[in-house]
């Protein structure tokens, strides 16, 4: 790769696999960090573990008024099963598509803005502007660490960043991201009596299917799973991820278990959503146990940035000159790097290429066109956010 050409640059980032579980980023920051350590004024510093990495390049005023992060998370979920096409890329272009696992969440994303950081720098920053890169680790398992690694070492905070996620669930585009849903996870175990399957029901023969059954459907009576949210309409989700049960025929369940996500609009705090999970399975007639998920994955916060802020205003208008349209603001139902973003002070929006539908699933594809249409609305983005200084 002799230029900085964004599929090429996408082709190399899904060559370097980086599935997480079990995590290992080495490959792909390598690759992040060969395409822009070598601009003039730019420098490439590694953060976390060896296995971990995440890579931050910089440029500009080391005292800057303004500073900018364009950030693309480099792990992905696991190449799986079920791929038509070579999950690492290998295919290349096929009718206008680049497949691999990561094309579309979210490798094409930090090609695209490696090339808008990489055209900024060439152009010229002011001199009181910092502009930053970064390619993290562990997004698809909470991020701890990723940002949660980076932003314990690092010294800077910018005043906005960009994050990359696909801009569309169904299709490329839909909406500019100015919020994101956050998650709970946990599991709960629900205990019977393992007896003949003719006694169900019976005192005595309690099943622990019907019991955890009970449990699901009071946690998705909360309001937070059954009220549309005052402003981001979509309301939070329970989805049960996993579920175990029973031996077989004729015998009553005497242990069921489930893993369960609940899917949080902004608002609620993590005490909150807890404290709710807590109180509405002390009411429950049959008790079942509650465990939390391990590590980061108990609770991604969800984060939002207010529709009239500067930030939204600078995206609309990049928006308005990539699309010639006024962007939809909505929240993105998936969780992003944002959370961790917002807790240390840096507002984010939430874009790139690709659509959601297509991440996690055999064939995950992206296309040229929509790599392009990202570099330029993540210039036009960096234009418009080096005007606020």
């Amino acid at each position: 790769m002799t230029a900085l050409d964004v599929v090429e640059l996408t082709q190399a980032l899904v060559a370097a696999a980086s599935p997480n579980p079990p995590g290992d980023e080495r490959a792909a920051c390598a690759v992040l960090a060969a395409a822009v350590e070598g601009l003039p004024g730019v420098r490439v510093r590694r953060y976390g573990s060896e296995l971990r990495p995440t890579v931050v390049a910089a440029a500009g005023s080391d005292a800057p008024a303004h500073s900018t992060l364009l950030a693309a998370h480099l792990d992905t979920v696991a190449l799986g099963t079920g791929w038509t096409t070579d999950p690492l890329g290998a295919d290349g272009v096929l009718d206008g598509r680049l497949f691999g696992r990561g094309t579309t969440d979210i490798k094409g994303g930090a090609a695209a803005m490696a090339v808008a950081f990489a055209d900024a720098v060439s152009r010229g920053l002011p001199s009181d502007v910092r502009l930053l890169l970064a390619g993290n680790a562990d997004e698809e398992a909470g991020g701890r660490q990723g940002w949660g690694v980076v932003l314990r070492e690092w010294d800077e905070r910018p005043t906005a960043a960009i994050v990359a996620e696909p801009s569309g669930i169904d299709a490329p585009w839909e909406a500019l991201w100015v919020g994101a849903r956050g998650s709970s996870r946990f599991s709960l175990r629900a205990r019977g009596v393992g007896t003949h399957s003719s006694l169900a029901g019976r005192p005595g023969a309690e099943s622990a299917f019907e019991a955890l059954e009970a449990a699901l459907a009071a946690l998705r009576a909360l309001p937070l799973c059954s009220e549309d949210h005052p402003r981001w309409g979509s309301r939070g989700r329970l989805t049960v991820v996993r579920v175990e049960a029973g031996d077989g025929w004729g015998r009553v369940p005497e242990s069921a278990t489930a893993e369960v996500e609940i899917r949080v609009a902004p608002g609620p705090t993590q005490a909150e959503v807890e404290d709710a999970i807590h109180e509405t399975l002390a009411t429950l007639e049959s008790p079942v146990e509650l465990a939390w998920a391990p590590r980061g994955l108990r609770w991604i916060a969800p984060s939002s940035v207010a529709a009239d802020s500067e930030l939204a205003a600078v995206g609309r208008s990049a928006w308005r000159a990539t699309f010639g349209a006024e962007p939809p603001l909505r929240c993105f139902p998936g969780g992003t790097d944002a959370y961790l973003l917002q807790e240390a002070g840096i507002p984010a929006l939430i874009a790139g290429p690709g659509a959601l539908r297509r991440a996690h699933h055999p064939d995950e594809y992206v296309t040229v066109e929509e790599l392009h249409d990202a570099v330029r609305l993540y210039t036009a983005l960096l234009d418009g956010l080096l005007e606020l200084r």
